[in-house]
This record gives structure tokens, C-alpha cells and sequence, in this order.
């Protein structure tokens, strides 16, 4: 069995104390996406829906930005690798800008 991923930022649940299985992702303030377990009423019943949030300050666009995934786990990975993806992560900004 490969060793389950873990997340690098932070993953609040969109609707607290409500049951839902709904959450976004966090670098700092800066929301960049999100995931949600769709139930049997849904398209993809027990699968994770992943979807990547339109940065202001990315100028190309990274395919693909949503998607499904079987855990919420490579759901979250997706997410973060899409944010990432080519430095464009608010830590990276940060870091790139203090060389």
C-alpha cells in the first residue's frame, strides 16, 4: 500500500458542524481551492470533487483545474499541486521576492 499523501496547507471545512464533507484550502488568507465528497445524489457518488481557484496573479492557465479522485487525500494533492504548479503558491511569491 503507498503511503497516504499529506497536506502541506491548511484545509478548513466549509460548513462546520453541518455534516458536510466540504472543504478549502488555505496558503495564509488566500484561498486556492477546493474539495467535497459527493454523496449518492450526485454525479460521481463516493468520489472526492477537486477544483482549483482562479489566482488574480496567474497569467497562464493550468489545465486541468478540477477533477475526481477516489480520497480526499489526492484530492487535496491535486489541489496543492495545481496551486503550486510553477511557483505560483503565495510561499513561493514570498520567498522568489526576498532574493
Amino acid at each position: 500500500m503507498k503511503d497516504q499523501y499529506q497536506p502541506i496547507y491548511t484545509w478548513r471545512e466549509i460548513w462546520p458542524g453541518e455534516g458536510h464533507q466540504d472543504f478549502s484550502g488555505f496558503d495564509g488568507d488566500q484561498s486556492f481551492g477546493r474539495i467535497q465528497l459527493e454523496n449518492a445524489t450526485d454525479l460521481k457518488p463516493g468520489m472526492w470533487k477537486w477544483n482549483a481557484t482562479h489566482l488574480p496573479w496567474v497569467r497562464k492557465e493550468i489545465m486541468p483545474h478540477s477533477g475526481w479522485e477516489e480520497t480526499s487525500r489526492e484530492a487535496c494533492r491535486r489541489v496543492e499541486e495545481h496551486f503550486t504548479d510553477g511557483n505560483i503558491g503565495l510561499r513561493s511569491r514570498v520567498a522568489g521576492s526576498l532574493r
